[in-house]
């Protein structure tokens, strides 16, 4: 393979693209068509320079009966030629895709990257390349321009991207589908084609018999001016993804941005912000435009405890003017209504789950860690001391003003599952006491030590 040839040029040998060494192992999906026939040719001539193991890896997925049994024995026998070992996955697609409600297409994807990971699982193989080429870039640009997508789906394929196991290498995407067949025409290369590649039922084969000729008809160039705006627009995804990782680096702890720092930002950088939460959340699935529009609606309302749902099983909320992303919480309800009279000693509230003990503060001892505890005066108490659960009106006279206790638990930033639990403290004047909110203008003890202490333990 000389070098001087100007579509051996175009190659990006596997460990240029990934940064590893030059003699690392690799292993090339091989259908037996021309692109992955030149690749596997391509990688071989790469092994005699470097010493690269190459293997590679077949899938018979049994949709094309006699057709995918003779592309089986042309790679084993192609793959042997050159001194390459090949292992091969038979795998009925058709049955595999009923079975699990996928779309064959989808179905098959599936299997061959499973087997792939296998292989490079067992065998230690870090580097799998495919035989994406210039053309399938820009169909894949074609395909995800009319479904309406962002700077992103413009990228076209990447160069390389992370797998189970390993990364995937595309060494051949700068190189036409013309030059493929040119280039096994120059070394008397073989190759076979399946028959399904010709039916334009299918959006992708469509795309590639009768859109791109079009284009290259309009433009000779079109495919290599398509790569070249693929470079660009990926450069400028980059720089936006970074900026956006800037964004996020004074995230809370709990992986939460401010609403106004969201809106107030560039679009492109806090649509980014949001996409990385959610893809965080959902361990690794990305959300589309129609969704972020909704969380960017719902960062405008910013209404307290507001929330939508989002594809696998995620939610973003809104909570003290900040943005939440996350697996969906449990759906917290009020409490069954109770209302239970509090004596001394040790009082449990089967309702919420929860024990309230009463007594004097020199003969209680705190042995929760996370104890709400009371201090009354006994003489400002009105009648005896009730415990029940909190409801829409309540409100506790606070600073001389009568207060809403719904206000006050937002104000304080009592969290959701907390709030749901707390028993409202009551005597015969009303609320006396909001745990960890509010207490009663005139009922709170001066002087702890000789204070009723009421100690709240939620269970």
């Amino acid at each position: 393979m000389s070098n001087k040839d100007p579509i051996t040029q175009k190659f990006a040998s596997p460990t240029s693209l990934s940064g590893l060494p030059e003699d690392t192992p690799v292993l090339a999906a091989f259908s037996g068509g021309a692109d992955s026939t030149a690749l596997l040719h391509m990688l071989s001539e790469h092994s005699k320079r470097t010493g690269a193991r190459i293997y590679a890896a077949h899938v018979n997925h049994m949709i094309r009966g006699a057709e995918a049994d003779r592309d089986e024995e042309f790679c084993r026998k192609t793959a042997e030629a050159l001194g390459i070992e090949i292992f091969v996955c038979r795998k009925d697609v058709p049955q595999y895709a009923s079975e699990s409600g996928q779309s064959i297409e989808t179905a098959a994807r599936c299997v061959r990257y499973e087997f792939f990971d296998s292989i490079m699982k067992e065998h230690s193989i870090p580097l799998l390349a495919t035989a994406h080429n210039a053309n399938d870039n820009l169909e894949t640009m074609i395909f995800n321009m009319i479904r309406g997508c962002g700077l992103s789906g413009m990228c076209g394929i990447p160069e390389t991207r992370a797998c189970a196991h390993g990364t995937v290498v595309r060494p051949i995407l700068s190189v036409s589908r013309e030059e493929i067949l040119e280039y096994c025409a120059q070394h008397g290369l073989s190759y076979v084609t399946d028959s399904t590649n010709t039916d334009t039922d299918y959006t992708r084969n469509k795309i590639r018999l009768e859109v791109i000729p079009a284009l290259v008809n309009i433009n000779g160039a079109a495919v290599e001016n398509a790569a070249r705006l693929s470079r660009s627009l990926r450069e400028d995804s980059m720089c936006l993804l970074s900026m956006a990782d800037w964004f996020l680096e004074e995230l809370k702890d709990d992986a939460s941005i401010e609403t106004e720092k969201i809106l107030g930002s560039p679009a492109a950088i806090a649509n980014r912000a949001i996409m990385s939460l959610y893809y965080s959340a959902s361990g690794g699935k990305n959300l589309e435009h129609i969704h972020i529009d909704s969380i960017r609606a719902l960062c405008r309302g910013c209404v307290p405890h507001s929330g939508i749902d989002l594809p696998g099983g995620i939610a973003a909320r809104i909570e003290n003017g900040r943005l939440y992303i996350e697996k969906k919480r449990q759906t917290y309800t009020d409490p069954p209504e109770f209302s239970q009279r509090l004596c001394e000693g040790e009082n449990f509230i089967s309702q919420i789950n929860a024990q309230i003990i009463i007594g004097n503060s020199q003969n209680t001892k705190n042995i929760y860690k996370n104890s709400i505890l009371l201090y009354f005066d006994s003489d400002k108490i009105c009648g005896g001391l009730i415990a029940r659960e909190r409801r829409p009106q309540d409100k506790i006279r606070v600073n001389g003003m009568s207060k809403s206790v719904k206000k006050l638990l937002c104000d304080k930033k009592i969290p959701l599952e907390v709030r749901y639990r707390l028993p409202m403290i009551c005597d015969d004047n009303g609320i006396a006491a909001v745990p960890l909110a509010a207490t009663r203008d005139g009922i709170a003890a001066k002087d702890k030590a000789n204070a009723l202490q009421i100690q709240i333990n939620l269970i």
